[in-house]
């Protein structure tokens, strides 16, 4: 609710009062502000009336403040610059001179863009820092509290605290060793029937969209094992006959270095979307703004 007292207030007249107070003359204030004596005039009667206080009084040949107007000679400059700076544009953002610490969440399996993400930075922007944290079940809270600078995510349902950006989308693709049998003789039923690694901390299969899929089908797949990291998924991939379904950014460089052998899953199943989150508050700012223009410029070359 606004203070009744402030829609009676008209900030030309403050800033005239500001003037006034420090001048101590209507026709020096009316020269500094280049309006006339009479206009000055004016206002300090609309002043003494809204403050209910004479404000400048006449001695002599000068005018000297109140009380209330010493009151107000020491308070209003600080308050003038602050109203100013409120409403001032933003100083546009120079990443060549910022030392700006920008704080990127996302999951671990987009690690394959990081080091292009990096160089496009610090080329631009060479003192600035980039802290990256893996996606969690807290990600999001802490992004909306403004912990985070930017969120990428898959695409989810938005909310009032927080602005997406749809920035790509990758298949889903199945990963085995060189000569795995499977790749043989492609099919649902021989997908199934080799078991399967998985990325995180359950097996749970309320939670993985492709257990989903197969109940349609009628089929179940075997999870062989579950590790927290994608680092860790390729070694074993290369020694075992275990196969790993994941967005084929996940593996985009990995699979070569490791030889690895892949095909798009023996069904139809929609490409995992993913959307680059702001926080609806501060993610206006010039700089935010920028490193979002980064993330996406750098995603889209991943998803040509």
């Amino acid at each position: 609710m606004v203070n009744a007292p402030l829609l009676k207030i008209d900030l030309n007249l403050l800033v005239v009062l500001d003037v006034l107070l420090q001048e101590q003359s209507v026709s020096r204030t009316a020269d500094r502000l280049h309006l006339t004596s009479s206009a000055v005039s004016h206002a300090l009667k609309r002043l003494r009336t809204l403050f209910d206080n004479e404000l400048l009084v006449r001695e002599g040949r000068r005018m000297v403040p109140t009380a209330r107007g010493q009151n107000l000679a020491e308070t209003l400059p600080l308050l003038m610059r602050q109203i100013e700076g409120t409403i001032a544009t933003p100083e546009p953002f120079d990443p060549a001179t910022s030392t700006h610490i920008f704080r990127l969440a996302t999951p671990d399996f987009l690690a394959s863009m990081f080091p292009q993400l990096l160089k496009v930075i610090t080329d631009e922007a060479p003192g600035v820092r980039v802290e990256v944290a893996t996606f969690s079940p807290t990600t999001v809270l802490d992004m909306v509290q403004g912990r985070y600078d930017a969120l990428i995510a898959p695409s989810f349902k938005q909310n009032d605290d927080l602005r997406g950006t749809a920035i790509g989308a990758w298949p889903w693709t199945v990963y085995g060793r060189k000569g795995h049998p499977v790749f043989a003789d492609w099919s649902l039923e021989n997908w199934v029937r080799f078991p399967h690694l998985q990325i995180g901390t359950s097996v749970s299969s309320q939670s993985n969209p492709f257990d989903h899929a197969l109940k349609k089908h009628s089929l179940s797949r075997k999870i062989g094992a579950v590790v927290p990291q994608f680092s860790m998924a390729a070694p074993i991939l290369t020694d075992t006959d275990m196969l790993l379904t994941v967005p084929s950014i996940a593996m985009m460089h990995t699979a070569h270095v490791y030889d690895l052998d892949q095909r798009g899953v023996p069904f139809d199943f929609a490409p995992l979307e993913f959307t680059l989150f702001r926080s609806a508050t501060i993610g206006d700012q010039p700089e935010i703004r920028w490193f979002h223009e980064r993330i996406a410029a750098v995603v889209k070359e991943f998803t040509a």
